[in-house]
């Protein structure tokens, strides 16, 4: 897969927090408070890397975001552009 596996971390209407892994239809739990369920989306994005972490406010927005391991597709575009030689090579051989 290329790009980041996305966790989000989304209020509930009962006051609750809800950690939600995008692809998948049921959420992966959900805990008391925003800081509590973003501990819990960080252990799982941290076991699931490239993974992101995104934290929404209580209307949607985005209040922050983490990044867990290096994303495939940056990686590629460094390669393709000339910045990293591809995995494996030796710098200064092309």
């Amino acid at each position: 897969m290329l790009g980041r596996h996305v966790y989000r971390v989304s209020p509930l209407d009962n006051g609750g927090w809800s950690v939600h892994k995008e692809g998948e239809e049921t959420s992966r739990g959900s805990r008391a408070s925003r800081e509590e369920a973003t501990r819990f989306a960080c252990q799982l994005a941290a076991a699931d890397e490239p993974s992101k972490v995104v934290i929404e406010e209580g209307h949607g927005a985005i209040a922050d975001e983490r990044l867990f391991g290096e994303d495939t597709a940056t990686e590629l575009e460094r390669v393709v552009e000339g910045h990293v030689p591809p995995s494996g090579e030796p710098p200064g051989r092309r």
